[in-house]
C-alpha cells in the first residue's frame, strides 16, 4: 500500500539585497510620513451647519476666543457650553468647566440668553463621551429632535470628539466638527516641542482606543453615563 505525500518541494520567490533595500526604504518613508503628519491626521475640521453649537468647556481662553468668534460668525441659536469637574480653576471660584468657560465667554461678550450651560459629574466613563451624552440628554429634557450638531474643540482632539459624539447620539444626528487653532506650535511641525509632542501621542493613543476598544452601554443604560454596571464591572 502506497501512502499520500504529505510534503511536496516547492518554490518560494524572495527578494534579493537590493530588493529587501527597497522594502526598507518603502516602510522608512511610509513611517516618517505618517508621523510628520500625525497631527494633521487628527485635526478635523468639517462642520455641517447646524442651529446649536457645542463648546468644549476645558478648552483654554485662547481657543474659546477662537469659538466665540465662530459662534458670532455663523448665527447659531445657542452654545452649549459642557463640562465636567473642574481641576484648574482660573480664579478659585469656578466648580465645573462648563460653569468656567460660560463665564468667560460671557465676560468676552456672550450674551447671557445664547448661552447653555450642562455640567457633568464625575464618572468613570470617558470624559468627552459623558459631556456628549449630558448634551443629548439636554436636547432631549428640551424636547428638541436635532437632525444636525456642531461641536467646537481643540486641535488635535477633534478626531476623537467627533467620534464620540457620534457614537452618543447615533446615526440620526449628523456631528460637525470645528477646530481651535492651537497657538503654541505648528501641527505641521507638531515634534518640536515636547508639549505638542505629549498632546499628539496622547490623542492619537486615545483615538485608538475608541476605535478598537470603547464599548460603552445603551443609550440611556446606567453603563452607558457612569462607565461601570451596578455589579462595579468596567464598561470598556
Amino acid at each position: 500500500m502506497k501512502f499520500p505525500l504529505l510534503f511536496k518541494r516547492q518554490s518560494v520567490v524572495l527578494p534579493t539585497w537590493s530588493g529587501w533595500l527597497v522594502i526598507l526604504l518603502t516602510i522608512i518613508v511610509l513611517v516618517v510620513f505618517l508621523f510628520r503628519n500625525m497631527a494633521l491626521f487628527l485635526t478635523v475640521n468639517e462642520p455641517v451647519g447646524a442651529e446649536y453649537l457645542v463648546i468644549e468647556g476645558w478648552l483654554e481662553k485662547e481657543e474659546l476666543d477662537q469659538g466665540l468668534a465662530y459662534f458670532a460668525e455663523h448665527k447659531f441659536v445657542k452654545a452649549v457650553i459642557v463640562g465636567g469637574p473642574i481641576s484648574n480653576c482660573f480664579d478659585g471660584t469656578d466648580t465645573s468647566y462648563a460653569e468656567r468657560a460660560a463665564g468667560y465667554l460671557q465676560r468676552q461678550g456672550l450674551a447671557e440668553e445664547q448661552a447653555v450651560i450642562v455640567r457633568v459629574p464625575y464618572s468613570a466613563q470617558e470624559r468627552t463621551f459623558l459631556n456628549a451624552v449630558m448634551v443629548r440628554e439636554w436636547f432631549e429634557q428640551q424636547g428638541i429632535r436635532l437632525a444636525r450638531l456642531d461641536v467646537f474643540s481643540s486641535g488635535v482632539h477633534t478626531r476623537r470628539s467627533r467620534e464620540l459624539y457620534r457614537r452618543a447620539f447615533g446615526e440620526q444626528v449628523a456631528i460637525g466638527i470645528i477646530d481651535a487653532k492651537p497657538h503654541n506650535f505648528d501641527p505641521a511641525y507638531w515634534w518640536r516641542t515636547s508639549e505638542s509632542g505629549k498632546s499628539v501621542a496622547v490623542e492619537f493613543a486615545g483615538w485608538i482606543l475608541v476605535k478598537c476598544c470603547f464599548s460603552p452601554g445603551a443609550p440611556g443604560s446606567h453603563l452607558e453615563k457612569w462607565g461601570v454596571d451596578r455589579t462595579g464591572n468596567s464598561g470598556n
